[in-house]
């Protein structure tokens, strides 16, 4: 057996694909799902919470196991934890959890936008006839509960924005109202911006001259958080 097929019979056994051929390799198997563990216990401190409140211990253990036989092995750690927030997702774990998803989106959310968060750049004056477009470095997202005060007993839709504020040097979510929510959602970035809004606002018949001015007060600072660029 070549080398590259002896490594790979021995990661193999470690994510658990195959099973153990010696004892000895049962402690590696068990040093990876601990760093598995603590990984995603300090990404998703709030439902690591619930699992113990829960008593869910076994079933997110079992659920770690699982996630280390898939080739989801993304070259930064940081990454790690919405790789398992997918495969939750697609697997049947924790289904007494029915707010799972939106809970790993939101507290992933905040490890992203910090790992995304850039040298500060000096302001620049928003233009109302230029051109922007939404920020891949910030999270807007449509919940079905309350994330923020963690209000889990019922669905209530939460239009979610969140993104690096360079003055708090800190990671800030801002809730928003569906029209704002979906007009960041359909912005044009081959139109300026004032026409972009005069688009939205015709389709939402909502009368421009009576709500342009807020709405671009609003972008203005959107742009100045750099959630607009």
């Amino acid at each position: 057996m070549d080398e590259r097929k002896i490594q790979k019979n021995f990661i193999d056994q470690i994510k658990g694909k195959k099973k153990l051929q010696e004892k000895s390799i049962g402690v590696y198997k068990y040093l990876v799902h601990h760093s598995f563990f603590d990984v995603l216990v300090n990404a998703f401190p709030e439902l690591y919470k619930i699992i113990k409140k829960k008593k869910l211990e076994k079933e997110f253990d079992k659920s770690i196991f699982k996630f280390m036989q898939t080739n989801a092995f993304s070259p930064y750690m940081w990454q790690m934890p919405n790789e398992y927030r997918k495969f939750i997702k697609k697997s049947k774990f924790f289904s007494t959890i029915p707010y799972i998803h939106d809970l790993l989106h939101f507290e992933y959310s905040e490890l992203f936008i910090f790992m995304q968060k850039k040298a500060k750049n000096k302001k620049q004056p928003f233009k109302i006839t230029k051109r922007y477009k939404l920020s891949k470095n910030i999270v807007l997202y449509k919940y079905n509960y309350d994330v923020i005060e963690k209000n889990f007993d019922k669905k209530e839709k939460t239009y979610l924005l969140g993104y690096f504020d360079y003055s708090l040097e800190e990671v800030v979510y801002r809730p928003i109202d569906r029209l704002l929510y979906h007009f960041l959602k359909t912005i044009n970035k081959e139109e300026n911006i004032k026409v972009n809004i005069r688009i939205f606002f015709r389709k939402n018949k909502i009368a421009y001259k009576d709500y342009a001015k807020s709405f671009e007060v609003v972008l203005e600072e959107l742009f100045q958080q750099k959630v607009l660029v």
